[in-house]
């Protein structure tokens, strides 16, 4: 996995990161993603490739993209976050995390549509436009 985050940093532009809007949780949470342009690439165009979430303003957790970080939301009354990664191109995986640890508790090819049977967690991050 080292290896991979390496080669996606050198893509990186020199450009500080931009942060989208915050979004707010349950107890005090908040969460947003840091964006940044690609060499090669428009710097109009940025792309979101890590997860920060904060309680009452203090940093808790970062979470990386692989590469990038699509969507996200808050789950299980703000205990998990579900994630969307993957490249720009014919990929993509939804995590589930433990916001304590870290620690993935889930994933599955969300690429393709997702089976009927698919873990409630799954499908809402799905939903989200």
């Amino acid at each position: 996995m080292l290896p991979l985050l390496l080669a996606f940093a050198a893509h990186l532009s020199a450009q500080s990161p931009t942060e989208s809007t915050h979004r707010r949780g349950p107890y005090g949470l908040e969460g947003w993603t840091l964006s940044s342009s690609l060499q090669g690439r428009s710097m109009a165009e940025v792309y979101p490739y890590a997860l920060i979430i904060a309680r009452d303003g203090k940093i808790i957790r970062r979470i990386e993209g692989g590469p990038f970080l699509w969507k996200w939301q808050f789950w299980a009354g703000g205990k998990q976050i579900a994630y969307e990664t993957g490249p720009l191109h014919f990929g993509l995986l939804c995590n589930l995390a433990d916001l304590a640890t870290g620690k993935e508790g889930a994933s599955v090819d969300c690429y393709h549509a997702l089976p009927d049977h698919a873990a409630a967690w799954a499908a809402a991050l799905q939903a989200q436009p």
